[in-house]
């Protein structure tokens, strides 16, 4: 069995919980707006995508945004939009540090301008157990993007096949598989320690 060396964490749904549907009722508040229009009429588009790529200013998505019949001050606005973040998972914790003593620890996230004055602050413990976190709106690439993976192999110096790539979503797993990297595509905190366990001992 190959040792494997590093391992390459997503952060939202993996290592700690965030639902939408807090922006959209932060900002129907906000609005005097339904929450169910809100939540129909907003896309995770190319919009959305550029914005994590800083194709985007923060001032011109929030623009842009306002054409879904959003009424607010820039203010209103962040804070709805940052509102998205919940908890860490259960025990995530043990398992990093846990992790940490045999394996190098990294993020890979996509993220924005806005959303990242928020989540390094409030999860500042729990990311302290990583080696480093690289964001989207740094890389000008996000995932499944082929040149977001490769920055963090570049960095890493490891085997492809040493790695193994954490994720919630299945596109970025298949990013990652189409470059050779092992993945485990998670569903919960319990499932990902099942699945690791395969290729590092944990207790």
């Amino acid at each position: 069995m190959i040792k494997i060396k590093a391992i390459i964490f997503d952060l939202g749904k993996v290592v700690f919980d965030l639902s939408f549907d807090r922006v959209f009722s932060s900002w129907a508040i906000s609005s005097k707006r339904k929450m169910e229009g809100i939540k129909n009429k907003f896309k995770f588009d190319q919009l959305f995508e550029n914005f994590e790529k800083s194709e985007l200013s923060a001032e011109e998505f929030r623009q842009k945004i306002k054409t879904i019949g959003l009424k607010y001050n820039n203010q209103d606005f962040d804070n709805g939009w940052c509102n998205l973040y919940l908890d860490t998972y259960p025990d995530i914790n043990n398992l990093l540090i846990q992790l940490k003593s045999s394996c190098r620890l990294v993020a890979l996230t996509n993220t924005n301008a806005i959303h990242n004055t928020v989540w390094p602050i409030k999860y500042s413990d729990t990311l302290s157990h990583f080696e480093k976190i690289i964001i989207s709106h740094d890389m000008q690439t996000r995932k499944p993007e082929r040149k977001g993976y490769q920055i963090v192999l570049d960095y890493l110096k490891c085997k492809l096949e040493e790695t193994i790539f954490l994720d919630d979503n299945l596109d970025n797993i298949q990013g990652a598989k189409e470059l050779g990297i092992n993945t485990i595509l998670v569903t919960s905190t319990e499932q990902m320690k099942n699945d690791l366990q395969k290729y590092i001992l944990i207790k």
